[in-house]
Formats: C-alpha cells, structure tokens, sequence
C-alpha cells in the first residue's frame, strides 16, 4: 500500500473538490482508489456536497472549468506540434 504526503493527498482532493478532474480520471492517472479520494475529499473539505445540492450557479462554474481545462489541454497539445514542425522546417 503506497503513502502518500499530506501535500499530495491535498493537491488530489482539491483537484476533485474544484472539478478539475474527476475521481476516476485521478484513479486512471495516479492509480488511486476513488474511496481513498474521497477520504482525502473529507479530510481536508469535511463533508462532501452531492451533486443535486449544487446551485445553477456552482453547476456552470464546474461546467466553465472543465471547459477551460479541455482548451488549455489543446493549446498544450498545438504548442507542441508548432515546436515539432517549426524544428522539421530548418
């Protein structure tokens, strides 16, 4: 069973508490148990809100992050590309 620091299990909970990513995106990722990040989620959130207590107004914001976070992904991705072919050009 792996240990993890106090700092780590704090930057995943919060990764999952502000729907950067989701539990089994992080399962997928890290190989972390969705039950361990949930535990992390309460340790350091207290009590988790379930999705149908969310406002209209929380619902959109986990909605524009998850979008901010796909368009980032791809300016990454086309910067890489430019770098690639601009060396292919010389």
């Amino acid at each position: 069973m792996a240990k993890y620091d106090n700092e780590f299990k704090k930057e995943i909970a919060e990764l999952v508490h502000n729907k950067i990513k989701s539990r089994s995106e992080i399962k997928r990722e890290y190989g972390i148990a969705p039950s361990t990040v949930i535990g992390w989620e309460k340790q350091f959130f207290g009590e988790l809100k379930k999705r149908d207590d969310l406002s209209p107004q929380e619902l959109e914001i986990i909605k524009l992050k998850k979008l901010l976070k796909e368009k980032e992904e791809e300016v990454d991705i086309l910067k890489k590309a430019t770098a690639i072919f601009s060396r292919n050009l010389r």
